[in-house]
């Protein structure tokens, strides 16, 4: 009898305390992980490529993207390492949307990266040249 009891008291400490602890920290987690992709959300909407590269570019390429909000925009050329080549363009700009005329010619056939940065946060588009 000593032992029945012993294991309905670890039944009820389960029930009663363990289960409901258990569910508080899954929905403490689902609740951070819900916060996170919101916020990962509000900054993909923050600013944007505004259509997909096709690829390869010859000639010349119209680099169109959109703010969400106003803010200092670069816009970068790198190499496949991710080091920067050519800083295109600077510049404070205004909610909306924005291009810049990119001429192919002046590069060398290969992959390169055009990068987007604004409020510390970077896009990169994979771009490839075949002149």
């Amino acid at each position: 009898m000593g032992n029945d009891a012993i294991g309905y008291f670890f039944i009820i400490l389960l029930v009663l305390i363990i289960a409901p602890l258990v569910f508080w920290v899954l929905s403490m987690l689902y609740a951070w992980v819900l916060w996170l992709f919101k916020d990962k959300k509000k900054l993909n909407e923050s600013f944007s490529f505004m259509e997909e590269i096709d690829n390869p570019i010859k000639d010349e390429y119209n680099i169109q993207y959109k703010l969400g909000q106003s803010s200092e925009v670069i816009l970068s050329l790198t190499d496949v390492k991710l080091n920067e080549l050519k800083q295109l363009s600077k510049e404070e700009k205004e909610k909306g949307s924005y291009s810049f005329m990119l001429n192919s010619k002046l590069l060398s056939n290969g992959r390169y990266f055009i990068q987007l940065t604004t409020n510390n946060q970077t896009i990169t588009k994979q771009i490839i040249i075949d002149n």
